[in-house]
Protein backbone atom coordinates (compact mmCIF):
# COMPACT_ATOMS: atom_id res chain seq x y z
CA UNK A 1 0.00 0.00 0.00
CA UNK A 2 1.42 3.45 -0.63
CA UNK A 3 1.61 5.78 1.89
CA UNK A 4 0.32 9.31 1.42
CA UNK A 5 3.70 10.99 1.98
CA UNK A 6 5.38 9.56 -0.86
CA UNK A 7 2.64 10.45 -2.99
CA UNK A 8 3.07 13.81 -2.07
CA UNK A 9 7.11 13.86 -2.33
CA UNK A 10 6.49 12.95 -5.87
CA UNK A 11 2.99 14.87 -6.50
CA UNK A 12 4.41 18.99 -5.35
CA UNK A 13 7.16 18.60 -8.07
CA UNK A 14 4.32 19.26 -10.20
CA UNK A 15 2.57 22.14 -8.82
CA UNK A 16 4.83 24.58 -10.50
CA UNK A 17 3.97 23.57 -13.50
CA UNK A 18 -0.04 23.57 -12.80
CA UNK A 19 0.24 27.07 -11.61
CA UNK A 20 1.80 28.34 -14.59
CA UNK A 21 -0.70 26.23 -16.82
CA UNK A 22 -3.32 27.98 -15.20
CA UNK A 23 -1.67 31.50 -15.64
CA UNK A 24 -1.18 30.87 -19.27
CA UNK A 25 -4.46 29.89 -19.81
CA UNK A 26 -5.94 33.08 -17.81
CA UNK A 27 -3.65 35.12 -19.86
CA UNK A 28 -4.54 33.37 -23.04
CA UNK A 29 -8.07 33.87 -22.33
CA UNK A 30 -7.99 38.13 -21.32
CA UNK A 31 -5.76 38.70 -24.34
CA UNK A 32 -8.75 36.79 -26.96
CA UNK A 33 -11.07 38.81 -24.87
CA UNK A 34 -9.26 42.51 -25.37
CA UNK A 35 -8.95 41.36 -28.79
CA UNK A 36 -12.10 40.13 -29.82
CA UNK A 37 -14.22 42.53 -27.57
CA UNK A 38 -17.34 40.72 -28.07
CA UNK A 39 -20.81 42.92 -26.69
CA UNK A 40 -18.79 46.52 -27.57
CA UNK A 41 -21.29 48.85 -29.74
CA UNK A 42 -19.19 51.57 -29.50
CA UNK A 43 -16.67 51.52 -31.86
CA UNK A 44 -13.94 53.43 -29.65
CA UNK A 45 -14.45 50.95 -26.84
CA UNK A 46 -13.52 48.22 -29.90
CA UNK A 47 -10.29 49.93 -31.33
CA UNK A 48 -8.90 50.75 -27.37
CA UNK A 49 -9.67 47.11 -26.71
CA UNK A 50 -8.14 45.46 -29.47
CA UNK A 51 -4.97 48.19 -28.86
CA UNK A 52 -5.25 46.87 -24.89
CA UNK A 53 -5.13 43.16 -26.66
CA UNK A 54 -2.14 43.76 -29.01
CA UNK A 55 0.04 45.39 -26.40
CA UNK A 56 -0.91 42.42 -24.24
CA UNK A 57 1.03 40.18 -26.09
CA UNK A 58 4.00 41.74 -26.49
CA UNK A 59 5.11 40.95 -23.04
CA UNK A 60 3.78 37.38 -24.26
CA UNK A 61 5.92 37.22 -27.14
CA UNK A 62 9.48 38.60 -24.84
CA UNK A 63 8.38 36.07 -21.74
CA UNK A 64 7.40 33.01 -23.79
CA UNK A 65 10.68 32.51 -25.03
CA UNK A 66 12.54 33.02 -21.48
CA UNK A 67 10.49 30.62 -20.05
CA UNK A 68 11.02 27.77 -22.38
CA UNK A 69 14.67 28.59 -21.37
CA UNK A 70 14.22 27.91 -17.88
CA UNK A 71 11.46 24.89 -18.32
CA UNK A 72 14.68 23.29 -20.31
CA UNK A 73 16.82 24.31 -17.34
CA UNK A 74 14.07 22.71 -14.59
CA UNK A 75 13.65 19.69 -16.67
CA UNK A 76 17.34 19.10 -17.09
CA UNK A 77 17.94 18.51 -13.55
CA UNK A 78 18.62 14.87 -12.52
CA UNK A 79 16.37 12.54 -11.40
CA UNK A 80 16.66 12.20 -6.80
CA UNK A 81 19.41 9.04 -6.23
CA UNK A 82 17.99 7.21 -2.72
CA UNK A 83 20.32 4.77 -1.27
CA UNK A 84 18.52 2.96 1.66
CA UNK A 85 19.26 0.91 4.40
CA UNK A 86 17.57 -1.08 6.78
CA UNK A 87 18.06 -2.15 10.40
CA UNK A 88 17.30 -5.81 12.39
CA UNK A 89 13.91 -4.93 13.16
CA UNK A 90 12.39 -3.24 9.72
CA UNK A 91 13.19 0.73 10.43
CA UNK A 92 14.87 2.61 7.00
CA UNK A 93 17.51 4.54 6.97
CA UNK A 94 17.17 6.58 3.92
CA UNK A 95 19.71 8.68 2.10
CA UNK A 96 18.45 11.16 -0.73
CA UNK A 97 20.53 13.14 -3.25
CA UNK A 98 19.45 16.08 -5.19
CA UNK A 99 21.96 17.81 -7.76
CA UNK A 100 21.76 21.13 -8.01
CA UNK A 101 22.45 23.83 -10.44
CA UNK A 102 26.31 25.35 -9.89
CA UNK A 103 27.24 22.76 -6.82
CA UNK A 104 23.62 23.56 -5.10
CA UNK A 105 23.41 19.98 -4.23
CA UNK A 106 21.05 18.90 -1.23
CA UNK A 107 21.76 15.60 0.60
CA UNK A 108 19.04 14.32 3.17
CA UNK A 109 18.71 11.38 5.60
CA UNK A 110 15.31 10.63 6.74
CA UNK A 111 14.32 7.78 9.19
CA UNK A 112 10.89 5.67 8.47
CA UNK A 113 9.58 3.53 11.36
CA UNK A 114 8.00 -0.34 10.32
CA UNK A 115 4.91 -0.19 9.73
CA UNK A 116 4.37 3.53 9.54
CA UNK A 117 4.19 6.18 6.73
CA UNK A 118 5.93 9.08 7.77
CA UNK A 119 9.48 9.91 7.48
CA UNK A 120 11.66 12.27 9.88
CA UNK A 121 14.56 14.01 8.46
CA UNK A 122 17.59 13.69 10.70
CA UNK A 123 20.41 15.26 8.79
CA UNK A 124 20.32 17.26 6.16
CA UNK A 125 23.70 19.08 4.07
CA UNK A 126 23.44 21.99 1.45
CA UNK A 127 26.39 22.29 -0.59
CA UNK A 128 28.56 20.10 -3.02
CA UNK A 129 28.51 16.31 -2.39
CA UNK A 130 27.40 13.38 -4.06
CA UNK A 131 24.76 10.49 -2.93
CA UNK A 132 28.99 8.49 -1.97
CA UNK A 133 29.34 11.75 0.85
CA UNK A 134 27.11 10.45 3.54
CA UNK A 135 27.59 6.90 4.81
CA UNK A 136 24.71 5.42 7.01
CA UNK A 137 25.19 2.60 8.77
CA UNK A 138 23.22 0.81 11.56
CA UNK A 139 25.14 -0.01 14.60
CA UNK A 140 22.32 -1.86 15.92
CA UNK A 141 18.27 -1.35 15.95
CA UNK A 142 18.92 2.14 18.14
CA UNK A 143 21.58 3.53 16.67
CA UNK A 144 22.50 4.95 13.54
CA UNK A 145 26.03 6.48 12.73
CA UNK A 146 26.08 8.77 9.76
CA UNK A 147 29.71 9.89 8.42
CA UNK A 148 29.56 12.44 5.77
CA UNK A 149 31.87 15.03 3.98
CA UNK A 150 31.17 18.91 4.18
CA UNK A 151 32.81 22.06 3.97
CA UNK A 152 32.79 24.24 6.90
CA UNK A 153 30.40 27.12 5.84
CA UNK A 154 28.10 24.51 4.42
CA UNK A 155 24.45 24.79 5.84
CA UNK A 156 23.68 21.64 7.72
CA UNK A 157 22.34 19.76 10.25
CA UNK A 158 22.25 16.41 12.10
CA UNK A 159 19.44 15.76 14.92
CA UNK A 160 21.28 14.05 17.89
CA UNK A 161 17.96 11.75 18.61
CA UNK A 162 14.36 11.01 17.28
CA UNK A 163 12.06 9.33 19.33
CA UNK A 164 14.40 6.26 21.15
CA UNK A 165 16.77 6.46 18.27
CA UNK A 166 20.32 7.84 18.82
CA UNK A 167 21.95 9.40 15.67
CA UNK A 168 25.85 9.42 15.19
CA UNK A 169 27.18 12.11 13.58
CA UNK A 170 30.60 12.25 12.07
CA UNK A 171 32.00 15.55 9.85
CA UNK A 172 34.98 14.29 8.06
CA UNK A 173 35.44 17.74 6.32
CA UNK A 174 35.80 18.85 2.90
CA UNK A 175 38.49 16.20 0.84
CA UNK A 176 38.66 17.65 -2.37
Amino acid sequence: MPCWPDIWEQAKHLLPFVGLFASVIVYLALVALLLRAPKLRKRWLRITSRVFGIAAIIPGAVILPAFLFGLALALGNPPTQIRAVMSGDGQEARVRYDAGFLGRDYTAVDLKRTGCCRHTTVFWHGGPSSLDDVKIEWLDNRHLSLTYHARSDDQQHCEQQVGEIIIICKYLGWPY
